[in-house]
């Protein structure tokens, strides 16, 4: 009974399907967007910063008219993803394998012991807008796969994502986009998705609810047994590796983009322990000889969100 009480959205939301059969009422429907629940709670949870904390807020480009218009339109993509079959679909492989791997999720760093060592996935210096190994701050504590992920971008001094001169319209005004993403480590690609276009309308809020994955174009690179990374939302037509391709630490293996749902360039990253993006359990990961914030790199470090971080 206690699954009942904690899960009746997952109950309402699967009874939506009955809205694409006859005779029963279409409006039915709505009811996929309780999907959506954990998506709200996690972002509820995030505003619950610990006491003493002061995140500072990224600010939003100008492209986006305000915070009511730009989760406004964010709001209006994401129940046309809803209501879309195919998407639909996607989503329901992503809640059921989430499901699935949630009693193998991992609850702190110290629960798991490293296997293959890790660099940062880029050159130069970058921040990370999202992401951390622990549940105040992660980048999506509730969703296994992506409980130890990484959003990083390329901001200025105050934490403008897009050039200063720019609007934040155009897929050319963000700082990180067209740039080389590396391999992490050595490896062998698994699986490597092109074809998706750039989500249109960056900084507006906008993300494309048409696109076939919700990570857009992507690479998996298998480093070690039961880990892969995992490298999302590139450029279509940037990614130089096929399946089966051995690559090295430091490689190209595509360009940041915009791809999938994604409301601006980006670089989604994480680890996980299957190659299966809506089946994996996400893994802490700790990156060799990182500078944070312009200190001395040290070894094995851990990211925390709204730091700048650099290659040694």
């Amino acid at each position: 009974m206690r699954g009942l009480r904690e899960n009746w959205w997952v109950f309402l939301a699967l009874a939506g399907f009955l809205g694409y059969l006859e005779p029963l009422p279409s409006c039915l429907r709505l009811l996929n967007l309780l999907f959506l629940w954990p998506l709200l709670r996690a972002l509820f949870r995030r505003e619950r910063q610990p006491e003493g904390e002061k995140v500072p807020e990224a600010p939003l480009p100008p492209a986006a008219d305000g915070k009511v218009l730009f989760w406004g339109r964010f709001t209006a993509s994401m129940i046309l993803l809803f209501l879309r079959p195919p998407a639909l679909a996607g989503q329901l492989l992503q809640f059921l394998g989430g499901r699935r791997a949630a009693p193998r999720a991992l609850e702190s760093v110290s629960s798991y012991q490293q296997k293959a060592r890790y660099s940062l996935p880029f050159s130069g210096e970058w921040y990370v807008l999202n992401g951390s190994p622990d549940e105040g701050s992660s980048h999506s504590w509730d969703v296994v796969a992506h409980r130890y992920a990484y959003d990083f971008v390329v901001a200025d001094g105050a934490l403008r994502r897009w050039r200063e001169e720019a609007k934040g319209r155009e897929l050319g005004d963000y700082l990180c986009y067209g740039e080389p993403i590396l391999a992490p480590s050595n490896g062998v690609v698994v699986a490597a998705e092109d074809g998706i276009r750039d989500a249109p309308r960056p900084g507006t809020g906008w993300a494309d609810p048409f696109a076939r994955h919700i990570a857009g174009n992507h690479v998996v690179i298998e480093h070690a047994e039961g880990e892969y990374s995992f490298l999302g939302h590139l450029i279509p037509g940037s990614i130089p590796v096929n399946e089966g391709d051995r690559v090295s630490l430091g490689q190209e293996v595509g360009r940041w983009g915009n791809s999938g749902n994604s409301s601006e360039p980006h670089l989604h990253f994480q680890v996980q322990v299957r190659a299966n993006f809506f089946e994996a359990v996400g893994l802490p990961v700790a990156f060799d000889s990182v500078s944070v914030d312009g200190n001395e790199p040290v070894p094995n470090r851990y990211l925390q969100r709204s730091t700048r971080v650099r290659r040694a």
